[in-house]
């Protein structure tokens, strides 16, 4: 079993930001960390097999339906009228806008490597806004699992979700996850302000273990929660 860190954070009513800043450990090629999960609308991992990687996922706060309308991987049904790279240099940047006129809400996605010392760090930052009035919240989900052997712990303190952890092929690495100070925490039904431990009207943590060859499924893991 392999933990799954999900660091929840509700954006919008107008501009929110995400900041995810990792020191990814011994590594030895500039182009060992990318967004190398060309089947998400936003994921990364290094090119080793079976490692850390991550993902973006959201869902709006208006309708218990739209639980079951997540968006993780790059589907026809989600009707996102845009979505993929508009810039991407191969290496070390990359900016995309997705567009979903269902759930409401445009989000960038902004991504960026700065060389240094153990392989450097990477970051990436998603800005959004909605799309209409109607539009109370989108919640913004940013997971981290490990596909192979390792450790992974999460915890939040002063609205910043850290994920610590250690893989043999990465050795100890750090990642955090800090909201804006521009975002805005929309006003939500009572009944969504907790949703399994998760609170809506903060940044939050959870740790969930899964089998190695199911983080992957990172949608599924968070949709029952969700619904438990």
């Amino acid at each position: 079993m392999q933990l799954l860190g999900l660091a929840a954070a509700v954006v919008l009513s107008t501009t929110g930001l995400v900041v995810v800043h990792g020191d990814m450990g011994p590594l030895g090629s500039e182009l060992q960390w990318g967004t190398y999960r060309p089947n998400l609308y936003f994921g990364t991992r290094p090119r080793l097999p079976n490692s850390l990687v991550s993902g973006l996922m959201w869902f709006g706060l208006d309708d218990q339906r739209n639980w079951q309308k997540i968006r993780h991987s790059c589907e026809l049904g989600d009707n996102l009228s845009e979505y993929g790279y508009s810039r991407h240099n191969g290496r070390d940047f990359g900016e995309q806008t997705m567009r979903d006129s269902d759930q409401g809400v445009e989000i960038k996605s902004t991504f960026i490597k700065v060389p240094g010392e153990l392989g450097g760090s990477w970051a990436v930052r998603f800005t959004g806004r909605t799309l209409n009035e109607d539009t109370q919240g989108v919640s913004l989900v940013y997971y981290f699992g490990l596909e192979g052997n390792g450790t992974l712990s999460t915890s939040v303190k002063d609205d910043v979700a850290l994920v610590r952890g250690r893989t043999p092929d990465l050795g100890k690495f750090r990642i955090r996850t800090v909201p804006a100070h521009s975002n805005q925490h929309p006003v939500v039904p009572e009944d969504f302000r907790n949703i399994g431990g998760i609170h809506s009207s903060k940044i939050s943590g959870v740790g969930l273990k899964v089998p190695k060859t199911d983080v992957w499924k990172a949608k599924d893991a968070f949709q029952d929660v969700l619904l438990a």
